[in-house]
């Protein structure tokens, strides 16, 4: 018989209630500045009776002290570690705050956090009170730690110092703003001062940045500004990258830039997407069926836990009927394939099941365990860490993998040598709005195809490929089930943009990979991260033709690279808990960003694009906001890719995929077209003693930028 009868764990056990909760003691007792938010999410463990963790446990979160303080949520769920969490912004002034955390359950089982609020940053006076860019200001004030930045009119100002008092900070005021009043203001981490005027004067002269200081021009501000002055000694080297820096996914503008030209370059439509891969088109089909079902009415009541009193006995089914999409539009009820399958491996957090008609010469026994036990010891929890718990409809604390030769049928032989359908998560299986739906397995189901060394069903997998496809693409399409549940199910929101839920399941794979790199599984490491290098390296290569917000379908794969680049960077400046705080709530797309970073989404993408390029730079130190942190020194995209063009030339063709076009002299006139969030790059150089330029920025027949178009020109000095 199956190896599953005598080796698989907890197959007869029961999921316990919780029965305990516990607070992590690293995170309480924080502090943080009046109006900021705790550096880390408070946390707590949930137990059942037997001492082994709850997921999906749910915690109730009140505060019980300090007014004006927000939580991210009132109630968040234990992921799949037993681990619950939530984000505490305190209020607007100095104090003690507390927290307590509570079973839903049992709500007499709690514990407490405090949080303590010190002074936030208060500006008293900004000296001079009029000034240009470049100009040296004195900030005087109290409560300026280390590492507090100044913002003027929304941007940033390079600090110079800090006193050791905290009452003073003394910075460079940002070149190219709007002449007139603007607003300055001092953040210490999330938490910023009160605002106080100033007055900007137009730049009389030209432009003039230091090496490091950069610039994220408005085009309206651009005439009169962006003129930069003749080269000193040494040769002189700007970066020039133009970006549509707004949320809107989709938009599109034409532009043009031009050094020192008069000459009229054509505008330039937006192009049309090109055709998307055949794997690709099908997963836009079902996140476009997710976002049209996060619309529907909802049912009266919509499990979030299990209910109280009894415990659930795990599903241990030796065969099991299942209802899989056959078709890649699959939407009528024959388009849904009754399948019967054997159970191959049952653990504690999943369960593997083959489609009885699956070909021969597949897995063995020892590979149903070798997978099983990497979902429920590697995957499940990395996943459930990084973006919380999924949905339990069936109640049985049970994910189903179901290995089927109908997925493998998705993929018509003529396309295996292209792109091909690993598989996939299907919301109607989990929506309450379809429990009496016979398409819905009411129960969550990862499908995934089988091998097929013969060739018996479309294309032939061996063994060893579908052993390695498969992990990668579980840990991807979970993530999906995990937005689904807490975006549309739990929190009643509509399913996430579908660029963002892109980016995070990317994200997902680039976790799991680094999670096997923890434990010196090199191999690992490199099947789960080498497809966002890989998109990510053709997205560079020529970023102005993509968007990084896409808003049909799933993306080409150079977008899903930009959108996982900008996830990446994120995290990488806001912290690891950021994708959780972007994951448990009910906010999609920019809005999502904004308020998990505190920040808009305007302001920080220049600041990412930047970063592509200028993040270990050779011979460059660059400012701390344009690093990426996972991937630098050793591991820096520019080191990983150089080794990727000496192993591999013919994918990827460059050491480094951007290669900016370089201008001599400022002289130059180019016209292309701006996607959202996304543009070009240009390198402007002078040569020692060259004589300045100015720059001409607007839309591609010239006329300026409208104030709707949120276009702006980037500006680094680099050498």
């Amino acid at each position: 018989m199956l190896a599953w009868v005598g080796s698989a764990c907890g197959g007869g056990d029961a999921v316990v209630l919780p029965a305990t909760i516990e607070r992590v003691a690293s995170t309480d007792a924080q502090t943080a500045p009046a109006g900021g938010t705790l550096p880390a999410p408070l946390a707590v463990d949930v137990k059942g009776s037997d001492g082994t963790p709850a997921p999906r446990a749910e915690v109730r979160w009140t505060m019980t002290a300090g007014s004006g303080a927000a939580l991210s949520d009132s109630i968040t769920l234990a992921d799949g570690e037993g681990r619950a969490k939530v984000s505490l912004r305190l209020g607007p002034t100095a104090g003690a705050y507390a927290v307590r955390a509570a079973l839903k359950l049992n709500l007499e089982k709690a514990v407490s956090f405090t949080a303590t609020a010190t002074a936030p940053p208060v500006i008293s006076s900004v000296a001079p009170s009029q000034f240009t860019g470049g100009d040296t200001i004195t900030v005087q004030g109290s409560g300026f730690a280390a590492g507090a930045t100044v913002v003027i009119a929304g941007a940033p100002a390079r600090v110079l110092a800090t006193n050791p008092a905290g009452t003073a900070i003394t910075a460079i005021a940002p070149v190219c703003l709007p002449p007139g009043s603007v607003s300055v203001v001092v953040r210490v981490g999330t938490a910023s001062s009160n605002a106080v005027a100033a007055t900007f004067t137009a730049t009389a002269g030209p432009v003039r940045l230091a090496v490091g200081d950069y610039a994220f021009i408005d085009p309206l501000d651009v005439a009169g500004c962006a003129t930069f002055p003749t080269a000193g000694p040494d040769s002189v080297t700007y970066l020039l990258a133009p970006q549509l820096a707004g949320g809107t996914a989709g938009d599109s503008a034409t532009y043009r830039l031009l050094g020192d030209s008069a000459l009229a370059g054509p505008a330039i439509a937006p192009a049309a997407p090109g055709a998307r891969p055949f794997d690709l088109r099908f997963h836009d089909y079902l996140r476009g069926l997710e976002a049209g079902y996060a619309a529907l009415p909802r049912p009266a009541t919509v499990p979030r836990a299990p209910a109280a009193g009894l415990p659930i006995a795990r599903s241990s089914e030796q065969l099991r009927t299942f209802r899989v999409c056959n078709v890649v539009t699959c939407s009528r009820t024959e388009d849904f394939s009754p399948v019967t399958a054997s159970l191959r491996y049952v653990g504690k957090h999943a369960a593997i099941y083959q489609d009885i008609a699956a070909p021969a010469d597949g897995f063995t026994d020892q590979d149903f365990q070798a997978l099983g036990q990497m979902f429920d010891s590697d995957l499940y929890g990395t996943g459930t860490r990084a973006f919380g718990v999924e949905s339990d409809v069936d109640e049985n604390g049970l994910l189903f993998i179901l290995f089927t030769p109908v997925v493998n049928r998705l993929t018509a032989k003529d396309q295996c040598s292209q792109a091909f359908v690993t598989g996939f998560f299907y919301a109607i299986d989990i929506d309450p709005r379809f429990r009496d739906d016979s398409r819905s397995n009411q129960a969550e189901v990862f499908y995934a195809i089988v091998p097929d060394p013969q060739q018996a069903v479309t294309c032939r997998f061996s063994v060893s490929s579908v052993r390695r496809l498969v992990p990668v693409t579980f840990v991807h399409e979970f993530q999906h089930m995990v937005s689904y549940y807490q975006h549309v199910m739990l929190r009643g929101g509509s399913s996430e943009a579908l660029w963002l839920n892109e980016a995070m399941s990317h994200l997902a794979e680039e976790l799991g990979g680094f999670h096997f790199l923890s434990l010196g599984d090199t191999v690992r490491f490199s099947e789960f991260v080498l497809g966002n290098l890989f998109n990510a390296y053709k997205y560079l290569k020529d970023p102005g033709a993509r968007f990084a917000f896409f808003r049909e379908g799933t993306g080409t794969l150079e977008e899903r690279g930009a959108a996982w680049l900008l996830l990446r960077w994120l995290v990488d400046q806001f912290g690891d808990d950021l994708a959780r705080r972007m994951s448990e709530t009910g906010l999609t797309g920019a809005a999502n960003i904004a308020s998990a970073t505190g920040e808009p989404v305007a302001a920080l993408l220049p600041q990412w694009f930047l970063a592509n390029y200028v993040s270990d730079l050779p011979g460059f130190t660059a400012p701390g906001r344009l690093t990426y942190r996972t991937w630098s020194g050793n591991w820096s995209f520019r080191r990983v890719y150089a080794n990727l063009n000496r192993q591999s030339p013919s994918t990827f063709d460059r050491p480094f995929p951007l290669e900016p076009p370089v201008y001599l002299g400022g002289t130059f006139n180019v016209s292309d077209v701006l996607r959202a969030g996304s543009g070009d790059y240009f390198l402007a150089v002078q040569t020692a003693g060259q004589r300045g330029f100015g720059l001409q920025f607007s839309q591609g027949s010239g006329a300026p930028f409208p104030a709707s178009v949120p276009a702006r020109l980037n500006v680094i000095r680099l050498r």
